[in-house]
């Protein structure tokens, strides 16, 4: 230790938790220095102390690392003194934030005490409980230090979520950018793709139809083909740029007020002929107290009509129900059939698209991965139980009123 005029003195090292301690003392009155220090020598901490004078701790803080300051104060009455004191005390506290502060002082008012200690001090000792400052000083250390660990990992955890920040806006600019690269290349199909099928179909139309001469048998089985081909990849192209828009979040609904029954009807009506051509009875069965919903017309009609189209594709014989049912504001559209079925395992990659599904190779997916996702669109789904060899249950469920 050291006295006021810098000299260093050492204690004698005891057995003790708290050992090579370098101690800074801040008194204006050199008779308590003794006070002070006999404790820790009476419990043999190995340290060194220097004193200091309080006008002149200032200057010395910055320079110097101590593991604690000891600060003697001397209460006084003046208010203005004692606001002094208190912004002294911050300014201490902020030059040596890595340093605990410990006042010894006798009793003060409960108000100054608060005021005192609020001010940034690490830890409080009245000058008649002097002995008991090895074990405010062990204390104080302790929940000093314990707090910068927590304050340092805290820094670090900042720093580290910082970090993950950065590179997750570095990730959302990549994605952002695949995305317009996406919207872009999807505009190229659109216009590469979907126009010129258009065209081919429409002048395969007009041969079909001989607006330009007769043709032979032959001649209407390929144009006939050429047709059933030509719709099908338009199909695919159009099932394929609106799971796009959806997964892009640019598929809006036109919502309306529609009758469920002339909804059914009119996608019946669309697959009637392909129902017909494979010997299919098509049968629609409706449920009390159902008249209306709100929906987009166009996008249930296209959900309906491609759980339809994939049933009778996979029926050969036998019939296709749609059944429709109400339950507590959710109508249930239930396309039932009497085909090929579907096994367990291929159950759950049925709305995925380009499924290797072994006993619906003929189908791409496409249309029922849009369908799902056109129902999650209305608020909806759709669900599927089947047995090999026994038929499947395609149910769309979507609230009556959006």
């Amino acid at each position: 230790m050291s006295d006021s005029s810098g000299s260093i003195l050492q204690l004698q090292p005891k057995a003790t938790a708290l050992s090579n301690l370098n101690l800074l003392i801040a008194s204006n009155n050199g008779n308590d220095i003794e006070a002070i220090a006999k404790p820790l020598y009476s419990a043999g901490i190995d340290l060194t102390y220097e004193v200091i004078s309080v006008d002149k701790l200032v200057d010395k803080l910055p320079r110097q690392k101590y593991s604690a300051i000891l600060y003697d104060y001397f209460p006084v009455s003046n208010l203005t003194t004692v606001n002094t004191l208190t912004e002294q005390l911050q300014l201490w506290c902020n030059l040596c934030p890595q340093t605990p502060f410990i006042l010894i002082t006798d009793a003060l008012g409960d108000e100054l005490a608060v005021e005192l200690i609020q001010s940034g001090v690490s830890g409080y000792i009245l000058r008649q409980k002097l002995y008991k400052l090895p074990d405010v000083l062990e204390n104080t250390l302790f929940n000093f230090f314990s707090k910068q660990t927590i304050i340092a990992q805290q820094l670090d955890l900042i720093n580290q979520q910082q970090k993950k920040i950065k590179e997750l806006e570095a990730e959302k600019q990549k994605l952002l950018n695949q995305e317009k690269a996406k919207q872009e290349h999807l505009s190229h199909l659109n216009h590469e793709l979907r126009s010129p099928i258009s065209s081919m179909l429409g002048f395969a139309g007009m041969l079909k139809e001989q607006y330009y001469g007769p043709l032979n048998s032959k001649q209407l089985q390929y144009v006939s083909a050429l047709l059933t081909v030509g719709q099908h990849l338009l199909d695919l192209v159009n099932n394929y740029l609106d799971l796009a828009k959806i997964d892009a979040n640019k598929q809006t609904l036109d919502l309306e007020r529609l009758a469920v029954s002339e909804i059914c009807q009119a996608s019946l009506f669309i697959v009637a002929d392909q129902a017909k051509q494979k010997g299919l009875e098509l049968i629609y069965e409706q449920g009390d107290n159902i008249d209306f919903c709100t929906a987009d017309s166009i996008r249930l009609k296209q959900i309906l009509v491609n759980l339809l189209s994939n049933a009778i594709k996979f029926t050969n014989e036998g019939s296709i129900i749609l059944q429709v049912q109400l339950e507590q504001d959710l109508l249930y559209f239930a396309v039932i059939d009497t085909g090929i079925g579907i096994s367990t395992e291929n159950l759950s990659k049925l709305f995925k698209p380009f499924p290797q599904i072994t006993n619906h190779h003929e189908s791409t997916g496409l249309g029922l991965a849009l369908s799902q996702k056109l129902a999650q669109l209305h608020g909806g789904d759709i669900t599927v139980t089947s047995k090999l060899g026994k038929g499947s249950c395609f149910t769309l469920w979507l609230p009556q009123h959006q």
